[in-house]
């Protein structure tokens, strides 16, 4: 099951990393409405911490369980820091993120459909 739930996961980070790559400007607009609106900060903040924690306990038998524990320990810290970012440091972090260059952003999804991939590989191969 585990197994099941992270090949899940891996298909959507891998999709998200290929819309990161292919249309950067709408998802930072949709990052945008997350920073700002607590409904939707909220339950980001949430599927982050559970697929955070599902990578941290789940992991137990891949050959790469060092990468998945650091990928999800992040994903618990920015959860974390999504619920208790006061305002005016998420507006600064937004400034920041919205000066990036194009190709930075896209990096970041080919970087995303990179793990993507390997941890798909990694759940084939030892899941």
């Amino acid at each position: 099951m585990v197994v099941f739930l992270l090949g899940v996961f891996s298909a959507v980070w891998g999709a998200l990393g290929l819309l990161f790559v292919v249309a950067p400007v709408p998802v930072l607009d949709w990052a945008k409405r997350v920073l700002f609106d607590t409904w939707w900060r909220f339950w980001v903040a949430q599927a982050t911490l559970v697929i955070g924690l599902l990578l941290i306990v789940g992991t137990s038998s891949l050959e790469g369980r060092w990468l998945w524990v650091t990928c999800g320990g992040i994903g618990v810290v920015k959860a974390c820091w999504l619920l208790g970012a006061s305002e005016p440091f998420r507006d600064r972090v937004w400034q920041c993120v919205s000066r990036w260059p194009v190709w930075l952003l896209r990096c970041d999804g080919v970087l995303g459909v990179m793990l993507s991939g390997l941890l798909a590989a990694d759940c084939v191969l030892h899941g």
